[in-house]
């Protein structure tokens, strides 16, 4: 693709109102944020199985296995599969729009969007939540996720909880999307949660209201 055929793409998006541009630069529109959380609810904690049927549907493959070798290949996660819908979804009235042209533009999309939920208070251990633990007697990881109006409530009282936990209990975060296996192995099935970790006894505080965490932590971890 050409600088000029990668710029009117681009400006598409920009008049489709997908991408606004503005002084803190490149980033997605309220309109196409919401047509993206639905797809996002959609796909994103789904089972390998599911995802790769619905990449096999949406790409006409003939099978699960060949979208599986397609998802292998090109290295789709499932954020860069929910960009592509929701992009298709909301340039639907132009169906001159090629598949390659249509996966250009959700690249594009996935670019301007935040590289994490984690608030910027706490280190993000997403890559490798267990080796953070390691070693670790006493440590919260806490799980968030995008277009999660819980979280977001959360964090805006995120000064409660951290105030709740003790000197020398470490704390860090993870986007739940993306370490999902840390996230099955500890049952945090939503968010926020909290894994707690006191010795070698391991428990999850699924709550979202500031207080009740802070509470729940305190139990847990003493003073």
């Amino acid at each position: 693709m050409t600088t000029d055929e990668a710029e009117a793409l681009f400006d598409a998006l920009v008049a489709e109102d997908v991408l606004a541009v503005g002084e803190g630069g490149v980033r997605t529109t309220d309109a196409f944020d919401d047509t993206r959380a639905v797809y996002h609810d959609s796909y994103v904690g789904v089972s390998d199985a599911e995802f790769h049927e619905a990449v096999a549907a949406t790409f006409g493959l003939p099978d699960a296995d060949a979208a599986a070798d397609l998802v292998a290949e090109r290295g789709v996660t499932r954020s860069e599969f929910v960009c592509y819908l929701a992009v298709q979804s909301h340039l639907d009235d132009d169906e001159s729009r090629s598949p390659s042209d249509l996966a250009a533009m959700a690249g594009m999309v996935h670019e301007a969007v935040p590289d994490s939920p984690v608030p910027s208070a706490i280190p993000d251990v997403t890559d490798d939540p267990d080796a953070f633990l390691a070693g670790r007697d006493r440590a919260v990881v806490s799980v968030w996720k995008r277009f999660c109006d819980p979280c977001e409530a959360t964090k805006a009282d995120l000064g409660t909880i951290l105030d709740a936990i003790p000197d020398g209990v470490a704390v860090a975060g993870i986007d739940g999307e993306v370490a999902v296996e840390f996230c099955r192995c500890h049952d945090v099935a939503s968010a926020p949660g909290f894994v707690v970790v006191d010795g070698d006894a391991r428990s999850t505080v699924r709550e979202s209201d500031a207080d009740a965490v802070a509470e729940r932590l305190q139990a847990v971890l003493g003073d």
